[in-house]
């Protein structure tokens, strides 16, 4: 029987180990953070939201930073495991053409990467919209942006050495594709709209493919690709 005038944090708090408890009020942060924004919430509202006392909030964590802190780290971990999880994409020599063949390329790839990062929306309001200028928040983002401009660099770089593109800086073009991603779906958080995965990613990949492909941009055809690339 619960005693008259305890506090509901206690009763609530006993069903959860300290691994589970921490996870818990991360996840009540984030969705205080993403509604509120993060420099109107306080510890009150994180408290309310996992119906714990700030006693025990303060048992994980120092202040709000720190809860922040914590929330961009887990959410950095996540985004770095499912980019070392990317399923290897293939050049098939079976597309109609070499353009058609390297735009899909491009367009999956480009699908990867905001599946990783904007795997949904109150996180990518967050890391991108709320709570960005905050020095941790900004390190993290260049951490995800370090690796994701590395794989595709080396997309870039891999395909010039078979001879699929034309010689080009690949560090420049990976840096392209990830800030062209980067401002569509800030702009999209900004004013409210959906982000529209599929359409990003095919129109930047038919704007980076069609500059990338070797021959004339507007008669010419790219060489076929090689078959059995990786």
């Amino acid at each position: 029987m619960e005693i008259a005038g305890t506090d509901m944090s206690v009763s609530v708090r006993g069903y959860l180990p300290s691994n589970q408890r921490r996870d818990q009020i991360l996840d009540c942060a984030l969705a205080v953070f993403a509604h509120k924004g993060f420099h109107d919430t306080s510890i009150a509202d994180i408290c309310a939201r996992a119906r714990i006392g700030r006693g025990t909030l303060y048992e994980y964590f120092p202040d709000k930073r720190g809860v922040l802190a914590a929330l961009i780290d887990r959410i950095v971990r996540r985004v770095l495991d499912a980019i070392q999880h990317w399923p290897s994409l293939a050049l098939s020599p079976d597309a109609e053409s070499a353009e058609a063949t390297y735009i899909a390329f491009v367009e999956a790839r480009c699908r990867q990467v905001m599946e990783a990062v904007f795997a949904d929306t109150d996180t990518a309001s967050l890391i991108l919209r709320m709570a960005r200028g905050t020095g941790f928040v900004d390190e993290a983002l260049a951490r995800i942006e370090h690796e994701v401009v590395g794989v595709i660099a080396a997309d870039v770089r891999a395909h010039t050495a078979w001879g699929v593109v034309r010689p080009v800086d690949p560090q420049l073009v990976a840096e392209f594709i990830v800030g062209g991603i980067e401002k569509l779906v800030l702009q999209a958080l900004e004013e409210g709209r959906a982000i529209e995965v599929v359409r990003i990613a095919r129109e930047l990949a038919v704007l980076v493919s069609r500059g990338l492909l070797p021959g004339d941009p507007v008669h010419g055809r790219a060489p076929g690709l090689p078959s059995g690339q990786h």
